[in-house]
């Protein structure tokens, strides 16, 4: 179902970019999946799933389909297009801006001058938050990248498109102990868990720079469903995990990965410790990964 604008009436958190809705603000409420989008990812579904409606002409023939992907190529290119718009919308508030100055003196001469001098002239201030965040979260996967491709014995994917969603899986890596899926995240803060249960009743919660942040932990294990039903008929028995992985958090004194919900949270260095954990599928790692690249599409290349 499509979702419905309205302005919020308590503070939110994009399901997309994750940026912060305040209070008071457009965005687009999906009432069966219970998430809210800010506008431009929601105009990004939209066009996603009606490409005619996009404002990117789209090419002639079957769509490509390149066996790999670059890691954050979506995330960038996603960040190279809202910059682009808005960086349009400001110039052309500028143009016109400035149109409206010139007709307004040739009009009034005396009264313009005075009008248009006590007018602020519009200035291109920095790129919006939602739209920082797609370069932020592209430079975050390069950098998990980086670190998956110094992991002996270890297959690695990048950049998954989720069939039917206008979403990706970061990375997949494939190890003799099984599917590893892991989304990268460029946050700052300390990184914590956090029992919010009662005395009988244990319910942790994942916290980044003292804010809740357990939506992460659900996003992880909806990529890990799709890779699971992926697997389901050819490899059943593959264990298929999901990894948060925080580009330049904070740890605390001692250094210890999180864990939430079979989701386990840390840091770059760390992953090479939890994929080189011996298993019962070093055999298969390669027909693993072959079937996981044919059944879901890599994005394109940037």
């Amino acid at each position: 179902m499509g979702g419905k604008t309205m302005r919020l009436r308590r503070n939110g958190t994009c399901v997309v970019c994750a940026v912060d809705l305040p209070s008071g603000i457009a965005a687009v409420w999906y009432a069966d999946e219970k998430v809210v989008r800010c506008e431009p990812c929601a105009a990004s579904l939209v066009a996603s799933n009606h490409p005619a409606l996009s404002d990117t002409p789209q090419a002639e023939g079957p769509p490509s389909t390149p066996s790999d992907s670059v890691a954050g190529g979506s995330a960038q290119r996603e960040y190279e297009r809202r910059s682009a718009k808005e960086s349009t919308r400001k110039q052309e508030r500028i143009e016109e801006d400035a149109a409206w100055r010139r007709t307004l003196k040739e009009e009034r001469p005396v009264l313009g001058r005075l009008v248009t001098a006590l007018t602020p002239k519009p200035q291109i201030g920095p790129e919006a938050q939602p739209t920082k965040a797609w370069k932020i979260g592209a430079e975050g996967e390069r950098r998990v990248a980086e670190v998956l491709a110094g992991v002996e014995g270890v297959e690695v994917l990048h950049d998954r498109l989720i069939p039917m969603k206008a979403a990706n899986i970061d990375h997949l890596a494939v190890s003799s102990s099984g599917v590893f899926v892991i989304d990268a995240k460029k946050y700052s803060g300390k990184v914590e868990t956090r029992d919010v249960g009662g005395m009988f009743r244990e319910d942790l919660r994942l916290y980044v720079n003292n804010r809740n942040q357990t939506k992460l932990v659900d996003g992880v294990l909806g990529q890990v469903s799709v890779v699971r039903a992926v697997l389901n008929e050819a490899f059943p028995h593959v264990q298929v995990r999901g990894v948060l992985c925080f580009v330049n958090a904070e740890w605390g004194i001692v250094m210890r990965p999180r864990h939430v919900r079979g989701v386990t949270a840390l840091w770059p260095t760390k992953l090479p410790e939890l994929l080189s954990v011996p298993g019962p599928h070093a055999e298969a790692i390669t027909e693993i990964a072959a079937h996981l690249r044919e059944c879901l599409r890599a994005g394109r290349a940037t």
